[in-house]
């Protein structure tokens, strides 16, 4: 068996793998969770919002060598650690969500919506994780990080 990504990529494969990369540095926008780690551990905003504002930093100190990973060496570990990636964003996301249901809005944060929906930004980019967490386990994309060829021999 071996286990090498295909050197030509096909029109929408490039068009993935270039979303995908945009998207996970998109992803350095979420160093704007440090306020509210400041925020929470000062005791202005709630202590439940330490949790995914931790997992926001996360994600985005590994986002540049994620993004670099998936660019350079599209094989088994750069597509398991994407879909760790999007799982822990996911996670993220939902925490948040759930967080804006039971406590509200953080004060941290109230200066970014200007009284507009808090649930707005986490749905969005719930839903483009979900995204490329499902294009990335369809096998037409998956294919871009690792061909699983069977090598067969035949004996007379």
């Amino acid at each position: 068996m071996t286990n090498e990504a295909p050197t030509t990529l096909n029109k929408a494969q490039l068009i993935f793998l270039f979303g995908l990369i945009i998207w996970i540095l998109a992803q350095l926008i979420r160093f704007i969770a440090i306020p509210l780690i400041t925020s929470a551990a000062n005791g202005i905003d709630a202590p439940g919002w330490m949790y995914p504002a931790i997992l926001d930093v996360v994600t985005a100190v590994f986002a540049i060598p994620l993004a670099f990973a998936v660019w350079k060496w599209r094989n088994f570990t750069s597509w398991t650690l994407t879909f760790t990636y999007l799982t822990l964003s996911i996670t993220d996301h939902i925490g948040a969500l759930t967080n804006l249901s039971l406590i509200g809005e953080p004060i941290a944060f109230e200066r970014f919506t200007n009284g507009g929906n808090p649930f707005t930004a986490p749905v969005i980019q719930t839903t483009l994780d979900v995204l490329f967490f499902v294009m990335l386990m369809l096998p037409g994309f998956r294919s871009i990080f690792f061909k699983v060829q069977a090598e067969c021999s035949v004996s007379s």
